[in-house]
């Protein structure tokens, strides 16, 4: 059975996109619908901020990560809850998944490529968004890179990132980039952090995406 996630959101009543926006290791949903006003100051999007799905004294969190990667059964039960509230909410507004966009940030970052390229996913996004983030490993039946083709996806990372090395988000926007999505990748300078100068790349590549365009910096 798929766990409910729980959720907050931000945005109007009778929304025509929709963003569903995914926190990272330790992050309430909380402190990232506060900032929703520095990417979406005139509320285009009906956004919608997930709480991580385990909780724990160090804040909740998707997975555990061990010197063997990822918790898999965490793992793939965080992408099949995601994978429900994203059908739950195009059935709420009763838009189609050309409305929909998945940020994340961290963790949330990493969950939202994996949901992307993971075959037994019945939502598919119209576009993704990775703040500070990575593809974390799985099994090669659980990804499928061609699901991204065609796709606008946003790689933006900060250079003295602390906990997720720059050249991990490369390395994913590179590999994206070769099955034919649609990447921006941009290194700014900062930290770990959801905050500026971050979502101010944020902001901008979705801007370009409500006026019907589709950004892209590939990787060098």
């Amino acid at each position: 059975m798929t766990e409910t996630l729980r959720s907050i959101r931000r945005g109007p009543a009778t929304p025509e996109r929709v963003l569903v926006l995914l926190p990272g290791y330790g992050d309430m949903p909380e402190p990232f619908l506060d900032r929703v006003a520095s990417f979406d100051p005139n509320e285009q999007w009906l956004v919608v901020v997930v709480e991580p799905q385990t909780p724990s004294e160090r804040g909740p969190y998707w997975y555990d990560v061990d010197e063997n990667g990822p918790d898999p059964v965490a793992l793939a039960a965080a992408l099949a809850s995601i994978d429900a509230l994203c059908a739950s909410l195009l059935r709420e507004t009763g838009l189609s998944e050309d409305a929909l966009v998945i940020v994340g940030f961290s963790q949330g970052g990493a969950l939202a490529l994996a949901h992307l390229v993971d075959p037994t996913s019945t939502m598919t996004p119209s576009a993704v968004a990775t703040l500070a983030a990575y593809l974390p490993s799985r099994d090669e039946e659980l990804i499928d890179l061609s699901r991204a083709s065609q796709r606008p996806i946003l790689f933006a990372h900060g250079e003295d990132d602390e906990l997720i090395e720059p050249i991990r988000g490369r390395s994913a926007s590179k590999a994206f980039h070769r099955a034919n999505a649609v990447v921006s990748w941009v290194e700014v300078s900062g930290g770990h952090r959801f905050d500026t100068p971050l979502t101010d790349e944020l902001s901008a590549w979705l801007d370009a995406l409500s006026r019907g365009e589709e950004p892209h910096a590939p990787p060098i």
